[in-house]
């Protein structure tokens, strides 16, 4: 009867421990295979989830080699050949920019944006959602004469300049969205705007980030210069394209200047 009993007791034990093992490899396979989630790792203020890199145009075809260095810095494998959808971006003296996404929805699995410079330096921005890495927001590189990308994201957020989770936790507990990039202009400027939305049927507490009406919260601009990535509260209203000025995003906005 002991022995039977001992019996029994390993077997329940081999049960528990295979079903341990089982809900283990289950979490694993859920978790992504992505870059630590420590601070360091947080990068620029994200594309909107449900946007992925939906902008219209853009064709499909093969992915540029500068693209696929980055990508792939990023641990993003992407294989050669590669088919992306691809739009062709006039870049800073007569030069060609590109954006490259494998697929333009929330299912993309990784975007990226070049900037032609001055003396051989480019800039790009990336986010990878699955590729099979993830990153935590954007990243920004820079590379000089055709070398490997350096990333500067870091350097990028210790200068500051945006609202930091602080600063921003007022505008949350109001309603408002975290900060994200405002995409539909990208394939057409050589900036990106972080801004927060407020809640249609609350609005926001009027300060001095807050535009149109009280609708969005102003996180600052990220301009490419033809050399570095530089933040700023302000731009001209030309370079960012604001040809309708009864626009929401356009009406009451002091961080545009001049027509």
């Amino acid at each position: 009867m002991i022995v039977g009993r001992i019996r029994l007791d390993l077997l329940v034990i081999l049960v528990i421990a295979n079903s341990n093992c089982s809900a283990i490899a289950e979490d694993t396979r859920a978790r992504p295979s992505s870059v630590p989630r420590t601070v360091s790792d947080h990068g620029l203020p994200p594309l909107p989830e449900p946007s992925g890199s939906a902008i219209r145009g853009g064709s499909y075809g093969t992915l540029p080699p500068e693209a696929k260095v980055v990508l792939e810095q990023l641990d993003c494998k992407v294989g050669n050949p590669t088919t992306a959808k691809v739009f062709q971006i006039p870049g800073q003296d007569g030069k060609t920019d590109f954006m490259v996404t494998d697929r333009s929805d929330s299912r993309f699995h990784y975007w990226i944006r070049s900037f032609a410079g001055t003396g051989g330096t480019t800039g790009y921005l990336a986010q990878l959602n699955g590729c099979p890495a993830w990153t935590v927001g954007m990243r920004a590189y820079i590379a000089k004469d055709g070398g490997v990308p350096d990333d500067v994201t870091a350097t990028i957020l210790a200068r500051g300049g945006f609202p930091d989770q602080k600063a921003m936790k007022k505008y949350v507990d109001q309603g408002a969205s975290e900060l994200f990039a405002q995409f539909e202009k990208l394939g057409r400027v050589p900036l990106v705007r972080w801004y927060a939305e407020a809640d249609p049927d609350r609005g926001l507490r009027t300060d001095r980030r807050t535009f149109g009406r009280g609708n969005y919260v102003h996180g600052g601009f990220l301009v490419w210069t033809g050399e570095d990535f530089e933040v700023k509260q302000k731009v001209s209203a030309a370079l960012w394209l604001c040809e309708n000025p009864k626009a929401p995003e356009c009406i009451d906005d002091p961080f545009l200047e001049g027509p």
